[in-house]
């Protein structure tokens, strides 16, 4: 508990003592990704226009299946671009440019350690699984072979292995560094896994009916329209238990950090969660029923008993008396 709660030299930004406060890095951050939605409103129609075009002038699979997604998958993307191009600008300034620094390590007791964390994640996210396939409704997709479920298999892992390093690199590694520097450490945990939460929560169905066009308008504003939903769009489609659920599993995360100093292995336990989370999804057909409220569906956090367990976990790695981390 002591480790946990007390501000420690090693997560510290710009290399100042624990005693030390600075709202620098936060600032920075908040800087970027302002910067980041202001650019994907602007950006958003032009690049679905372009997509068009692309369309127009050789039709592929590829550009048809670009055209069927929603404006709102185009913001996303669009916002992604400054984030990734200034990141590296970012961790500079807050002296988090390397590897050593963001606490990745590749020795082979931190390998070991990622290993068991993936498979932890693997686990978990199989015994909530195994639980809906039990007792609610959840069956196996009709026609699956070993060429499909290998080729879901393939797919899911690259998926979970990108979205974990990124979402960890930013949550964990920046902004739950940068909260660190400028307050206490339980309120860095609490409010970094608050935004982690709320950024799941994407714009909601209803707000395509404000507008003429739907989700298929491709006005010049469309973008600005996304922004705004973006932000305030979890008043609308607000659920308290994925809520809690989302944070909580960003609290786990970032217990697990603050245990251990080591970033790869809050990407190996969220890289397993999600791998399970999209292989499921590949081979399952799951629907929602009432036993849904107990044991979730797909996405793994809008059940009680995820919450439960997740809560639990974090219990566990928070306060339980464990070794010292490997830095240390």
């Amino acid at each position: 508990m002591r480790g946990m709660f007390k501000r420690q030299k090693s997560l510290m930004l710009f290399n100042l003592e624990p005693d030390q406060y600075s709202y620098k890095g936060l600032l920075l951050f908040l800087a970027v990704y302002i910067g980041a939605t202001i650019f994907a409103a602007f950006a958003t129609a032009p690049a679905y226009w372009f997509v068009e075009w692309v369309h127009s002038v050789s039709p592929s699979d590829t550009t048809t299946w670009l055209l069927g997604k929603k404006m709102d998958v185009y913001f996303d993307r669009m916002r992604w671009i400054p984030i990734i191009i200034f990141l590296p600008w970012v961790l500079a300034k807050c002296g988090l440019f390397s590897i050593k620094n963001l606490g990745i390590r590749f020795n082979a007791q931190s390998l070991f350690s990622a290993g068991k964390f993936f498979l932890f994640g693997i686990v978990l996210a199989g015994a909530i699984f195994s639980m809906q396939i039990m007792f609610a409704d959840s069956s196996l997709k009709a026609g699956l072979d070993f060429s499909t479920v290998l080729k879901a298999m393939s797919t899911a892992i690259l998926g979970a292995v990108i979205l974990s390093f990124l979402e960890e690199i930013v949550f964990r590694g920046l902004i739950m560094r940068t909260i660190y520097t400028a307050s206490t450490p339980l309120t860095a945990v609490i409010l970094s896994s608050l935004f982690f939460a709320y950024k799941h929560f994407k714009v909601p169905d209803s707000a395509w009916a404000n507008i003429p066009g739907g989700l298929r308008c491709t006005d010049w504003d469309i973008g600005f329209f996304v922004a705004y939903y973006d932000a305030i769009g979890i008043s609308e489609n607000f659920a308290l238990v994925p809520f809690c659920s989302l944070a909580m599993f960003g609290m786990l995360l970032c217990a697990v950090y603050i245990k251990t100093k080591n970033l790869l292995v809050p990407i190996s336990l969220h890289a397993g969660l999600v791998f399970m989370i999209q292989l499921y999804r590949s081979c399952f057909d799951i629907e929602k029923c009432e036993a849904s409220r107990y044991f979730g569906t797909a996405g793994m956090t809008n059940g009680l008993m995820p919450l439960i367990i997740l809560t639990a976990l974090f219990a566990w790695f928070a306060f339980a008396p464990g070794k010292k981390s490997e830095d240390s």
